[in-house]
């Protein structure tokens, strides 16, 4: 099968499962699973292939091109890999999903459009897949029951958009070609016209990778789209906008390209720029996080902060940082989709992803806690899940060029997630368990499955990260960056060396003697939840012996004024409304007074300047 032909395989396979889902909702989702794992299994068939063309559609002088690469490959691989595990959630979920055909169509269609994003040959075929996901994915949003968080989710992709269509068609104007290479070639010669191209390009990357000022619709979108679409949206769909950053900042490549520009801490100040709005992001998605009660919304604002991780990592293009950016690119993906399927699974037995509303269901869950325990390891960076891997690559990147802003951002993220990823482990799965969840139980086999899957890759690339750092440092050759250097478990870089074989096994020998001392200790006596009579009062409402509300309640009155962009793209909005009011007023008004004075008006203009006009 053919890669175009994989495509429209996908396409059309999204039009039978809306067909199939009006006949049975399950039979459709099913189905999404069956088209996902072919999708898996065919891209990763393609890990070798490099230079070959298909051609998708051709008109007249325009055609659509896609053409293999390994860096093609490594954003696609991740991208179905998180498509195909999620898809075994819908099936159980057809029946808390509005329009469940419709559900699976736009499902497929997201997952066919960012193949095409990522393999596309030329900007033309770029811009149409791009759009397709975009267009797809708004749709599906507001499935979730909030019409709100589509609008909000279209409005913000729509800056990327146009800015990208611009970009294409003045690019298309000044060379008379949508061709990447040939785009790049030409820009190498033209550092002026590359630097507005950059600019414009990398807007549609920052709205989608969700990196300040755009950030603001993501936990709006990830929190009210259906629970089994949040991970794709966090772990697939926000990587496109990491993969338009590493085509403008690695394989243009500005480090040349803007060889003889100002240069800012060893950095050209255009990719400098994309450092310190990663830097930002990483701030207030941290503190943003940590005033979360719902679960959603806190692994999206951890997604604002991840993002700023991967972008800092591909700004540098450098030994060290830009390989810990590419890896942290999968690391996340895993983590963040992990995390997301465990809440979906909490809702799917509770009905809530509240924080505050839940409370000890690892006593009645233990895979999916499990499960939310591996992946937010990683994504707090440590060892010996693969997250650490990655920061650590990345730090040493910041360390080694001096950016020391930079550093203390990407440290301040990592402590800062400690924080935010141990409020829903304390408050929904350790603590009392709620009287009215004791007769829950674990998730159907199907649902596990996933979750252990990406929980076992994190594992494995956290003891072996040299397995995924290899097939980075190909990447590296291909676009001219000196590659990465892997002796077995060791990671050498000019700043130092790590091996993660140590590193695994010191973690190991800890956990063993944390564990003797847990069994060999005497154990505290388990009592009921409303076993209180020592304490000399008694609360009849189970629910206010809950602890996670207002969890970090000191922390946060810190910041509790900060400056919020949402405050201010809301001040706009109004101020738009009320202009929208003011019109429909004077020109849309029932009012027979305000008709009779506008064609009064029209005729005197006539009258007076008709022969004139």
């Amino acid at each position: 099968m053919a890669l175009n032909t994989l495509i429209l395989f996908i396409l059309l396979g999204g039009l039978v499962t809306y067909f199939v889902s009006k006949a049975n909702n399950k039979a459709g989702a099913w189905l999404t699973v069956i088209i996902s794992l072919v999708a898996l299994f065919y891209v990763y068939s393609l890990k070798d292939s490099s230079g070959e063309v298909f051609n998708v559609f051709n008109y007249g002088n325009y055609s659509l091109n896609l053409v293999t690469s390994n860096y093609a490959w490594f954003f696609s691989i991740v991208m179905v890999l998180v498509y195909s595990m999620v898809s075994f959630f819908n099936p159980y979920w057809m029946e808390k999903v509005i329009h469940p055909s419709a559900y699976n169509l736009f499902y497929l269609l997201s997952l066919g459009g960012t193949l095409g994003v990522f393999y596309a040959k030329d900007f033309l075929t770029l811009f149409i897949f791009w759009e397709l996901v975009v267009w797809s994915s708004m749709f599906i949003i507001p499935l979730g029951k909030s019409r709100r968080a589509s609008v909000v989710y279209y409005g913000i992709s729509t800056i990327g958009s146009f800015a990208m269509l611009y970009a294409v068609l003045m690019l298309n104007v000044k060379y008379g070609t949508f061709d990447i290479q040939s785009n790049i070639q030409n820009m190498s010669s033209d550092p002026k016209f590359a630097v507005l191209f950059f600019f414009l390009i990398v807007m549609a990357g920052l709205t989608k990778l969700g990196i300040f000022p755009f950030y603001t619709w993501l936990p709006i979108a990830h929190g009210n789209a259906p629970h089994t679409f949040s991970p794709v949206l966090s772990g697939g769909l926000v990587k496109m906008g990491g993969f338009v950053a590493f085509l403008m900042t690695a394989v243009l490549p500005t480090s040349k390209v803007f060889a003889n520009h100002i240069h800012i801490i060893n950095n050209p100040y255009e990719n400098y720029i994309l450092m310190i709005l990663g830097a930002i992001s990483i701030i207030i998605g941290t503190l943003m996080a940590i005033k979360q009660d719902d679960a959603k919304k806190l692994i999206a604002y951890s997604t604002v902060s991840n993002s700023g991780y991967i972008l800092i990592g591909l700004a540098m293009v450098d030994q060290t940082g830009f390989a810990g950016g590419m890896m942290h690119v999968f690391n996340h993906a895993m983590a963040s989709g992990a995390m997301f399927l465990s809440f979906a699974a909490v809702a799917y037995r509770t009905g809530t992803t509240k924080i505050s509303e839940l409370g000890g269901l690892i006593k009645r869950m233990p895979v999916t806690f499990t499960a939310y325990l591996v992946a937010i390891i990683s994504l707090a960076g440590i060892p010996p899940m693969s997250g650490f891997a990655s920061k650590w690559l990345i730090y040493q990147g910041l360390l080694r060029k001096g950016n020391m802003f930079i550093a203390f951002a990407a440290f301040f993220g990592s402590v800062g997630s400690f924080m935010y990823v141990f409020r829903p482990l304390a408050g929904a799965f350790l603590g009392q368990l709620s009287p009215k969840h004791k007769e829950i139980k674990e998730v159907p086999f199907w649902m596990q499955l996933p979750m252990l899957i990406m929980s076992g890759l994190t594992i494995l690339y956290g003891v072996y990260p040299g397995l995924m750092l290899r097939y980075i440092s190909k990447i590296q050759e291909t676009i001219g960056i000196t590659p990465l250097q892997i002796d077995g478990t060791k990671i050498l870089t000019p700043n130092g060396m790590w091996d993660s074989w140590i590193v695994t096994l010191v973690f190991t020998i800890g956990f063993i003697i944390a564990a003797v001392i847990y069994f060999v200790l005497p154990k505290a006596k388990s009592v009921d939840l409303m076993d209180t009579y020592t304490g000399g009062e008694f609360i009849y409402d189970p629910d206010k012996y809950h602890y996670s509300s207002n969890y970090y309640a000191p922390f946060e009155r810190l910041y509790k004024n900060h400056p919020s962009v949402e405050k201010f793209y809301d001040a706009i909005a109004l101020r738009f409304h009320e202009f929208g009011q003011l019109v429909k007023t004077w020109f849309f008004n029932e009012n027979p007074a305000f008709t009779v004075f506008w064609i009064s008006l029209v005729m005197t203009v006539i009258i007076m300047w008709g022969d004139k006009i």
